[in-house]
């Protein structure tokens, strides 16, 4: 038989396209080729060897014999020697190379590369057309061309858009090379070609000059050392060279060989290597490459963790999300922006909403959904599922969670990867688990962890929710947070279990949540979590009726309660808040929802959506609001015509004064309740309209008296850190600084070791507190960089009554006006702007609040 080359494989490919009339192949045509190839040789090629043979098809073998005579004969050959004798043998490969031209070398990588290139294009799984060109690529390969250096390397972790990044840089090298006739040489191929190099010229050397048309006893020095070089690079990309593609003595050998293809060019300037490749294949491999670090641009950074291909920023997810819906103008949250930034995760929402793509519908829970998509496909549909499960909560049971060890010594997991050796490399091609080899002189180290964050804390809930037997109860709560106590995955855990929970039991379970103990930063989170997945599955229920006796079951009072609090205020409360109401509620547990939505609308100073809540109050009975501690309407009224016309009307005033010397009768107003904080503290703001820091202290004092008495010593909890903050910002407007420094100083002392804990809501009180123990002293200056601070969390979050409050505290202080009189008259200005745009009555803000100069307790 005649030698069967990587060359003439090409060409006998080529041959059958132009026989099948195919141009530009993609995987939908192999099914077409075979069945061509069938009609006309009466042989069958299945699809899935074309596809191989094409590139669109791991392969590691090549192709059978029966295979080339089969596809020599659709080309109207006798077999693959007859194909071989007319139409390769003709050709004397040696004289080519005595007479061979760089142009003709540029033209012969040119058909290998645009034939990888297309293979690669059609593995993309949003349309290559509709994907974008990424800007650190030719950052990164300027650099590295612009260097000594004669390699580089893409590596990062799977799914991070390396292959598409790379075509795109090709594509426009290619187009810019072809208009200004560069002499460059580009030869691309991806690890599916490596492997047939092993089964057939024996060596890579050997490989890549019959591959470009060269007989392999000419050295490839001798075939690219042409005077007609001139300033011309040979740019030689292997794209994909990951060792789970291989077996082990498999990959080790090319490995080598590459490296020696890779030691014997990189003195030559002209030769430039390109790898793209997994992060711990690069590490577990860079000691082969690296024998000398200046030959190599890597351009890891020393936070890198060994990855130089950057996610996505918030232009580039605007500008992929406009490429494949031009119809859709929406900008996304650069909040949300998070849940994109990851190539796998974008591509996982196109295949969930390719009909019609848009991030418009996008929240939290949106992670979690393609998260949860990308592992059914990937592993619980797959071949060897229970396997890969049994393998993944076998991992999970050996990490060292409580000390935040998220690796685990692979010498202590060998038994279970001899038990389960494909599920072990599948999750690792995969990248849901990665195998790192860290391994000193003085010790073997060789590791194997999860690919990322989201993949381990989805398997600790799955693993926490199999050995409870599936079960969302207090015994889950409870090992949660024994397993999980301060760690920082413990909330996005507990997520993916209220998930399996509302999946499973709709509503039923959900009570438990409130047994599990969270920082108030992480309850936010939760909360926000849980209204934004009830939203989405009451969208989805609506579709099938049966399943909404779910949404009209009502909430326990554990758990209603435990959807309120100011701490909780944050841009996605409202929306929380608003599917709470789609539930089946009582009129008070209405007013309830209605007062947090309020609360909201006021501290955003929506002065249109307040009147909207109040109209919305005043449809319930009187004798539903004579129920509550404190009455909502007439606040929120009071604070409306305040606002909007400044007229301080007496009713709320009246209420909350006859409420402090005339505690209520009804005990219920006096048990401890979310709801009771949030009425209570909605007063507490509401007094502060009066302007009289005594009358405000006096019902202050009166909660921490007979409401919760558990305020006066704890500032941890919610609640006792607000009504705390609104005593020592009362003590300083009396002029009582001592009282109110000893405060602060409890409150700064509790979190100082955490402030991170606390919301954004609580972090803006804090910063307004921390101004004013500044007011009047020689730190007077610092005051500027707290209100920066203030700025830029309302700003964010939407926060602008504390920020004109904060600024009309300012703009009263004598001191500073005559002080820094620029910075005063900013911020004058500011009030002035933030009432102009809000529709605020700025003679409200002009008058200076009362102060007394000593204060007695009351």
């Amino acid at each position: 038989m005649s030698p069967f080359l990587p060359s003439h494989l090409e060409e006998l490919k080529s041959c059958v396209l132009a026989t099948a009339g195919i141009k530009n192949p993609i995987p939908a045509d192999c099914k077409l080729l075979s069945i061509l190839i069938n009609k006309k040789t009466r042989q069958n090629v299945s699809e899935t060897t074309l596809k191989r043979i094409y590139g669109f098809a791991h392969s590691k073998f090549k192709p059978s014999l029966f295979t080339i005579n089969t596809m020599a004969q659709f080309c109207d050959y006798g077999d693959w020697q007859d194909f071989h004798e007319k139409k390769i043998s003709h050709v004397k490969v040696n004289e080519t190379v005595k007479n061979v031209s760089w142009k003709q070398l540029q033209q012969k990588a040119a058909t290998v590369t645009n034939f990888t290139l297309q293979a690669l294009k059609n593995k993309s799984v949003i349309p290559y057309s509709r994907t974008i060109k990424r800007e650190f690529i030719d950052y990164h390969i300027n650099e590295f061309v612009a260097s000594a250096s004669s390699g580089t390397v893409l590596a990062a972790p799977a799914g991070y858009g390396k292959t598409v990044a790379i075509c795109h840089w090709i594509d426009e090298k290619l187009a810019a090379d072809e208009a200004g006739n560069s002499g460059d040489i580009i030869l691309l191929f991806s690890s599916n070609a490596v492997v047939s190099a092993v089964h057939t010229a024996g060596n890579i050397s050997n490989w890549l000059l019959s591959l470009l048309g060269y007989s392999t006893d000419n050295d490839v020095k001798t075939a690219l050392d042409v005077a007609q070089r001139k300033n011309g690079k040979f740019f030689l990309i292997v794209d994909g060279l990951d060792e789970f593609m291989f077996k082990n003595d498999q990959f080790r050998t090319i490995l080598n060989q590459l490296v020696d293809v890779f030691a014997f060019y990189q003195s030559h300037s002209w030769f430039k290597l390109i790898l793209t490749t997994r992060t711990s294949t690069w590490i577990n491999n860079r000691h082969y490459v690296e024998f000398n670090s200046d030959t190599w641009y890597t351009g890891f950074h020393s936070n890198s963790n060994y990855i130089n291909v950057p996610l996505f920023d918030l232009r580039e997810i605007n500008a992929l999300c406009h490429k494949i819906n031009p119809e859709a103008h929406e900008t996304i949250n650069p909040e949300l922006a998070e849940i994109f930034n990851h190539p796998l995760y974008f591509q996982e929402h196109y295949k969930l909403h390719k009909n019609n793509f848009s991030l418009s519908s996008a929240d939290h829970t949106s992670l979690y959904e393609l998260i949860a998509a990308f592992i059914l496909n990937k592993v619980y549909l797959s071949s060897f599922s229970s396997e890969k499960i049994a393998f993944i909560n076998a991992i999970v049971g050996h990490l060292d969670i409580k000390n935040n060890n998220y690796s685990v010594n692979k010498l202590k997991i060998e038994h279970l990867i001899k038990q389960y050796p494909h599920a072990y490399l599948e999750l690792i091609s995969l990248g849901f688990l990665r195998e790192l080899n860290e391994s000193s002189a003085f010790q073997y180290n060789t590791h194997v962890q999860f690919g990322n964050y989201n993949y381990l804390e989805y398997s600790i809930a799955q693993a926490l929710l199999f050995d409870n037997d599936e079960r969302f109860d207090s015994n889950l709560m409870t090992a949660i947070n024994k397993l999980l106590n301060h760690n920082p995955q413990k909330v996005n855990v507990l997520k993916w279990c209220v998930i399996h929970a509302v999946k499973v039991d709709g509503l039923k379970g959900l009570e438990h949540i409130t047994e599990v103990e969270l920082n108030p930063n992480e309850k936010t989170s939760l909360v926000t979590f849980i209204g934004e997945l009830l939203e989405r599955e009451y969208s989805l229920l609506q579709q099938s009726g049966p399943l909404m006796q779910y949404f009209r079951q009502p909430l326990s009072d554990k758990i209603f309660q435990y959807f309120f609090g100011l701490e909780l205020i944050n841009p996605h409360y409202r929306k929380t808040l608003n599917t709470l109401l789609k539930l089946e509620l009582s009129n008070k547990r209405r007013i309830i929802i209605l007062t947090a939505l309020g609360i909201i609308a006021l501290v955003e100073l929506n002065l249109d959506e307040l009147h909207k809540i109040i109209d919305k109050l005043e449809t319930f009975p009187a004798d539903d609001f004579n129920t509550l501690p404190v009455n909502p309407l007439n606040c929120f009224d009071t604070y409306y015509h305040c606002l909007k016309y400044n007229i301080v009307k007496k009713d709320a005033i009246r209420e909350l004064t006859h409420l402090y010397f005339n505690p209520p009768e009804d005990k219920g107003n006096l048990r401890q309740s979310a709801c009771n904080d949030m009425l209570y503290l909605l007063g507490v703001h509401t007094l502060l309209l009066c302007r009289n820091p005594r009358k405000i202290l006096r019902l202050v004092n009166f909660l921490m008296k007979n409401y919760r008495a558990d305020s006066l010593d704890d500032y941890t909890t919610q609640y006792g850190y607000f009504i705390q903050v609104h005593k020592a910002s009362m003590l300083f407007e009396m002029g009582c600084r001592d009282k109110a420094g000893i405060v602060y100083k409890d409150l700064s002392a509790a979190f100082a070791n955490n402030r991170s804990v606390l919301t954004p809501f609580m972090t803006i009180l804090f910063h307004f507190l921390r101004i004013r123990t500044m007011m009047d002293t020689p730190k007077q200056l610092s005051i500027l960089n707290e209100v920066k601070s203030i700025t830029a969390i309302a700003e964010k979050s939407g926060y602008k009554y504390l920020k004109l409050r904060t600024m009309v505290m300012l703009m009263h202080n004598e001191n500073l006006r005559n002080s820094a009189p620029e910075f005063y008259r900013h911020i004058a200005y500011e009030v002035n702007k933030i009432c102009r745009e809000n529709g605020l009555n700025v003679n409200m803000f002009l008058v200076e609040p009362l102060q007394t100069a000593q204060a007695k307790d009351d």
